[in-house]
């Protein structure tokens, strides 16, 4: 029962082992990019017509994008406290940032030269800051991030931590992920004051829309600085799913700076448009990725809660039976009697308590084994099962060769019927007992007490349970297979099991009536 929630907690993207199926994907997917881009290198410088309303689509579709990543990524840490995910979750809050920086300070989206009084500058500078940060933020997450032995250790020493102090591990989980997002806040928000109130101290990466020698000097550093971040994530093993995704992830990101910034003229040529698009799927890959690691995770939790639904219905059922019977046990028949009168006496019903006994049963044990002790309860067990045809009847095993029946709303004359019913059950098994001086087969005593209507006083469950003892006593000391049915003070009982018991006027039905005894059929 606890296998599959643990498997649940170790599926992490960023802890399951990649498989061939995941590199197979990924090779697929930065084989069809790569091919995109070489097409699209023959054509980059190529000028399009621009297109204002490209820049707010993009940047919001990029903002929200990396935002749920890092979300989610937050999330992942918060459960399994990794300092890579922290990291990973922080590059990507840091590209929403930048992104959103990079839109405010756009010439000509809110400002003809951008918000905060940014110059001309201002915006390629911010566009090389974004483009530098990612990579570095993966080169952390790449040195940070656990060996799969060592993370599993580490995942078990979480494990008994949370079970130890399990607020004081989210406080620090919460801690750290609010520092993180105030020092990428923090770091945009002074690269941003410095590219705006700083701008003269900017070199010329960009004149008018064509990208100067100088902004091609830094680019490609960028590009570089991002192709050592996908050397070092390939060389850091094993790989995680969460890696191979960061593969193509870190591929488009080459792709849109080679495109967007290197290969291309400037802003508005095709290279340009190209690679924001590029720039757009490495945002969404990983997102979509994530996204579906949730429902597949979803789906677990369903499975596993059905699962454990049901465990948890064979632990209370299993829990509520006798072990070697399969009847209910004694705290279960305990239970049970106590609703039953309390539900009897509240609407004046009828109840019936049978206590069964297996007559001479040390001596069958003695003359037959153990073993076979055991099979003569399972068989009494099921006669007393089959005899109890309604919904709320109840027969149970108090242990030994001692059983019960519960029979709700049933008055003296079921209650004779039902033992003559259990009786006559009891001696088809036809179980041999050469021991038994009252059968030549194995036979039970009965005793019968019945709850009365119309008490002046309530009758306890323990008082019911003594009424039924004495009678079975009394059975027992009549000669044994029979039954003795009992009203509390005196007994009432039909003249022989077979025969109907005698309509009694309104002196039968009195307490001072003798005992007599059901017997069985004599075959």
């Amino acid at each position: 029962m606890h296998e599959a929630p643990r498997q649940l907690i170790s599926a992490h993207l960023s802890s399951e082992p990649a498989g061939a199926r995941e590199f197979r994907a990924a090779w697929i997917m930065i084989a069809a990019s790569a091919a995109v881009f070489v097409v699209a290198i023959c054509f980059a410088r190529q000028p399009l017509v621009e297109f204002p309303v490209f820049i707010p689509i993009y940047v919001t579709t990029l903002v929200l994008c990396d935002l749920v990543t890092a979300v989610l990524l937050f999330g992942q840490y918060r459960a399994r406290m990794s300092p890579g995910l922290l990291m990973l979750a922080g590059g990507y809050f840091f590209t929403a940032t930048a992104t959103a920086a990079y839109a405010l300070i756009f010439p000509g989206l809110f400002a003809p030269t951008g918000l905060f009084g940014a110059g001309p500058q201002t915006s390629s500078a911010m566009y090389m800051f974004w483009h530098a940060g990612f990579p570095m933020l993966v080169m952390l997450y790449a040195l940070t991030k656990r060996p799969q032995a060592e993370a599993g250790r580490a995942q078990r020493a979480d494990a008994d931590a949370e079970s130890a102090a399990p607020r004081l591990n989210h406080a620090k989980a919460r801690a750290r992920i609010w520092t993180v997002i105030a020092a990428v806040l923090l770091a945009v928000a002074a690269f941003t004051a410095f590219a705006t109130q700083g701008q003269e101290l900017l070199p010329v990466f960009l004149d008018v829309n064509r990208t100067t020698v100088t902004g091609k000097v830094f680019l490609i550093g960028i590009w570089l600085l991002a192709l050592v971040a996908l050397i070092l994530h390939w060389q850091r093993r094993p790989h995680a799913v969460l890696d191979v995704w960061l593969y193509v992830v870190l591929s488009a990101w080459l792709f849109d700076i080679a495109l967007s910034a290197v290969l291309n003229t400037g802003r508005y040529d095709l290279g340009w448009y190209a690679g924001r698009i590029y720039g757009l799927v490495a945002a969404c890959y990983l997102l979509i990725v994530l996204l579906s690691e949730n429902a597949r995770h979803y789906d677990r939790l369903v499975q596993n809660s059905a699962d454990l639904r049901t465990a948890n219905e064979t632990l209370l059922q299993m829990s509520m039976q006798d072990g070697l019977t399969g009847l209910a046990h004694r705290r279960a028949f305990d239970t049970y009697l106590a609703e039953q009168m309390a539900i009897a006496q509240r609407h004046k019903r009828a109840l019936t308590l049978l206590v069964v006994d297996a007559d001479h049963f040390k001596a069958y044990n003695d003359q037959y084994g153990h073993q076979a002790g055991d099979d003569c309860l399972k068989a009494i067990a099921d006669a007393l099962r089959t005899s109890c045809h309604r919904p709320g009847d109840l027969a149970a095993r108090h242990g030994g060769e001692e059983f019960s029946l519960i029979l709700p709303d049933t008055d003296r004359a079921g209650a004779a019927h039902m033992a003559a019913a259990v009786l006559d059950a009891v001696a088809r098994l036809g179980i041999p007992h050469a021991r038994s001086t009252s059968a030549p087969c194995v036979s039970v005593s009965i005793g019968a007490a019945i709850l009365p209507t119309e008490a002046s006083t309530r009758i306890t469950p323990a008082q019911l349970s003594a009424q039924a003892d004495a009678a079975l006593y009394r059975a027992k000391a009549n000669g044994r297979n029979q039954a003795v049915i009992s009203d509390g003070e005196e007994a009432w009982a039909a003249p022989a099991r077979h025969a109907a018991p005698p309509a009694p006027d309104s002196g039968a039905l009195s307490t001072t009536m003798p005992t007599q005894a059901l017997q069985p059929r004599t075959t």
